[in-house]
């Protein structure tokens, strides 16, 4: 990952090959002259945990390059960088004349320096009042002012601006890479030295960014205030609201709302097991935001295994072993998905073994999610596997034909689209297995009627999903069959589409690779990200994204999966 040092070097480069590059360039989207003026008043600030913030010389041009240049900018990163990123745009010297003094922060409000003490954890993670600072308190000179206010805890970023309220005041300044008066110290405290600083800046983005998808929880609203998603990682989608029950889930659900409604009382801890994409995942989210519905200072967090074993690794690598130690057993909840994927991995083990004792023993909430139960978990330590197993076990299943249908509907209303009966029970009755082959059904019919300019009729869903439409055969995809079948119709091999090139044809033939792994095969996201030369998951989940707004709005990529996903199940069945 690139320094934040480096980043305005990394900036300067790529802005010089783009506005230089020819129109009928392979390497970068094509710009029109105004595109090129925009890219150049553009200044770097910094690129940390996949946030690039730059500011711009005055709104208009902050607002055209939202408007017109935002994806594009975010996607020829993607490319240079070699992960999703953020883009958040500020307004250079946007601090109203005669503010020539900072507004001085009581000492009470202020960030702890490089501690994290329970009583400021709840504070910051809950967007309490204390943490809470008036638009114009706390700025940092040389930093433009509406970023600052952007960042203030609580306060709700534009919707063109996805940049996180909980970065605080400790950006570095506008027009450097990073922090220029180290002496400055914390929040104008003296003394602090640069590399505290930085690892300051750090530690309080470091959790805030790492979303699935590359993009930036923003704050959501709930009926207790203001919710701050950036901590606790939880997905706003994700909801006892959104969640639709049926005979097949109905337990977990009720245990998940028993366990939200009363934590380390009625279910502790609480593991859910099942096969991939039934709802594991949207339950855990959901148990977490109900839990903080219900208690505004409820510190939660949420994490995959995987995303856990990272923080572990790059805690020790930095010799920062103790703040993870603190991150994690000064929570009210933890919620970990897929703990499957700590097996082999003995050290975070150990390390999670040790946190489990620790929250189990001060009366908190442990919640547990695997595609398999307990017991076989093989590779597990056994007495991890034994603390799973002391608690409450439960499963979710297969749904039946009424409950996908409902799912359907519960999904088409979300997005704002109707769906008629025969239409709902074409797509249920053909995808049995998951709910995630459902919702990319529905997003496959959804995208074909709209760039037809058709209504959703059973016969239009029919022409739509013809190509991916469940085999009567036992046809099986592999991850090697579509990669066979994508580097024969992009014309290029295997290494390269696996590799680590940034041409635009080989991303897009990669990323159109990962989503029809995502849509063919139940392959969970990092073997498939192993798949695609090691790469993180997080790249998988923003490829399949990017793939999934792009069919709904472009026609020619809509027929390229159609031909595409007949040619794999083609080349399945020989």
């Amino acid at each position: 990952m690139p320094d934040a040092l480096n980043f305005p070097d990394i900036w300067a480069n790529l802005v010089d090959r783009w506005v230089s590059a020819d129109e009928d360039s392979a390497e970068f989207p094509r710009l029109t002259k105004r595109h090129r003026s925009l890219l150049r008043q553009l200044t770097p600030v910094i690129l940390v945990n996949r946030i690039v913030v730059l500011t711009a010389p005055s709104k208009w041009v902050r607002t055209e390059t939202e408007t017109h240049l935002s994806e594009l900018i975010c996607d020829v990163l993607y490319e240079e960088v070699g992960y999703p990123v953020t883009l958040s745009l500020s307004v250079e010297d946007a601090t109203p004349e005669g503010d020539s003094e900072p507004t001085v922060i009581p000492k009470a409000e202020r960030i702890p320096e490089m501690d994290y003490q329970r009583e400021s954890d709840h504070d910051h993670d809950s967007g309490s009042p204390q943490s809470a600072h008036s638009p114009q308190s706390g700025m940092q000179p040389g930093m433009p002012g509406d970023m600052q206010r952007d960042m203030q805890p609580g306060v709700q970023p534009g919707m063109q601006r996805p940049m996180h309220s909980g970065l605080q005041q400790n950006m570095p300044p506008a027009g450097g890479s990073a922090p220029t008066n180290f002496n400055q110290g914390v929040q104008g405290e003296p003394g602090t030295t640069p590399e505290r600083q930085r690892q300051h800046w750090e530690d309080l983005t470091g959790s805030h960014f790492q979303q699935r998808g590359g993009s930036a929880n923003e704050v959501q609203n709930t009926r207790g205030g203001v919710r701050d998603n950036s901590e606790n990682r939880l997905n706003p989608d994700y909801t006892f609201d959104t969640f639709v029950t049926g005979s097949s889930n109905q337990f977990a659900n009720a245990a998940c709302r028993a366990v939200a409604e009363r934590p380390a009382q009625a279910y502790n801890p609480l593991f859910i097991w099942g096969d991939s994409g039934l709802g594991k995942t949207h339950l855990l989210h959901a148990i977490g935001h109900y839990a903080r519905d219900l208690r505004s200072g409820m510190k939660v967090r949420y994490i995959s295994s995987e995303e856990m074993t990272n923080e572990f690794v790059n805690s020790v690598r930095d010799g920062r072993g103790e703040q993870f130690k603190r991150r994690y057993r000064n929570l009210d909840m933890l919620i970990v998905d897929d703990v499957q994927f700590l097996q082999g991995k003995e050290s975070t083990q150990e390390e999670f073994f040790h946190t489990f004792n620790a929250l189990q023993q001060a009366n908190r909430q442990i919640v547990l999610s695997s595609d398999r139960p307990p017991w076989q978990l093989n590779t597990l330590e056994d007495r991890l596997r034994t603390r799973f197993e002391g608690g409450l076990i439960t499963d979710v299943q297969t749904p039946d034909l009424e409950t996908r249908m409902a799912i359907l509907s519960k999904k088409a209303q979300m997005e704002g689209t109707y769906l008629p009966d025969d239409v709902l029970e074409l797509i249920a009755s053909r995808y049995e297995k998951s709910i995630r082959e459902l919702e990319g059904a529905l997003i496959r019919v959804t995208a074909y009627c709209s760039l037809s300019k058709e209504p959703v009729t059973k016969e239009a869903a029919e022409v739509a999903l013809r190509d991916i439409m469940p085999d009567p055969k036992d046809v099986e995809v592999t991850p090697q069959i579509i990669i066979e079948v994508i580097t024969s119709y992009f014309n290029v091999t295997p290494d390269e589409l696996i590799g680590k090139a940034k041409h635009r044809y080989l991303v897009t033939a990669r990323q159109l690779a990962m989503y029809l792994c995502r849509e063919l095969t139940e392959l969970p996201l990092k073997e498939i990200g192993e798949v695609f030369g090691g790469r993180d998951h997080t790249t998988v989940i923003y490829a399949e994204r990017k793939v999934r707004t792009t069919i709904q709005e472009d026609r020619k990529t809509f027929q390229q999966i159609q031909e595409l996903t007949q040619r794999i199940k083609s080349r399945a069945r020989q």
